[in-house]
């Protein structure tokens, strides 16, 4: 079966200020037929190049490797030793999302990943016991763990850790296009400008906590390891 959707999620910058490298490993070597134990696929994030080596790099998980396996940022999961089988993790369709682009915490997960040569973030995806069992899994067989391109970057960053933003709102990105068509709103009709700020400034306070981060498309992912390999056992 083909994998549904061959459009890039996130496209970032060929000459990106921020790298962050992914790594691919698995719970065990092995993923027992017989266990209920849960098996992991896990990735694990460090930051590769960076103006700021000291600072810790607060992003938005989905739709990266970092949020989960369904999201298309990974291939279905392929038999090497029975290329026809397979254990399909994407989901079918496209899921229809809706956010507060004013306070983004309130509907997506932000993770952060520590400063250059000070650590890792790891992220632990269970595979659901139900696509093994689809999947028809034979003792011996050999399964391969690998990410697409689609979403090799992230929609929100920032040189901060999650608890220097423990108080911030954070807002959606803002490129020149977007700054431009609000302060022509403004210019043009300011009593309907002054209607959305006091709506926000109800919403949201007055406070100056806010940040729109730093350009998404500056950040960008790149494999460590092409893929990860287990075997099916008893």
């Amino acid at each position: 079966m083909t994998e549904r959707g061959d459009g890039w999620l996130i496209r970032p910058s060929s000459d990106p200020s921020v790298t962050i490298g992914l790594t691919l490993s698995t719970s065990a070597s092995s993923l027992s037929l017989s266990s209920s134990e849960p098996f992991y696929i896990i990735v694990t994030a460090r930051i590769l190049s960076t103006p700021h080596p000291d600072k810790s790099i607060t992003l938005q998980a989905h739709p990266s490797p970092l949020d989960a396996l369904s999201n298309r940022s990974f291939h279905n999961i392929t038999c090497t030793t029975k290329p026809a089988k397979q254990i399909e993790i994407i989901a079918g369709g496209w899921p229809q999302y809706r956010w507060d682009s004013e306070d983004l915490r309130s509907g997506w997960p932000f993770v952060s990943i520590p400063p250059r040569d000070q650590g890792s973030y790891s992220v632990r995806h269970e595979l659901p016991r139900n696509k093994i069992e689809v999947a028809d899994l034979q003792k011996g067989e050999r399964y391969k763990v690998a990410l697409t391109d689609k979403c090799l970057g992230t929609l929100w960053w920032a040189f901060a850790s999650l608890e220097e933003l423990e108080s911030v709102r954070l807002r959606a990105w803002r490129g020149q296009a977007e700054g431009a068509a609000e302060i022509e709103l403004e210019r043009a009709d300011p009593e309907l400008h002054e209607e959305m700020e006091r709506e926000r400034s109800e919403k949201y306070g007055d406070g100056p906590a806010m940040t729109i981060g730093e350009n998404p498309m500056m950040l960008a992912m790149v494999r460590e390891n092409k893929e990860v390999v287990f075997e099916a056992s008893i």
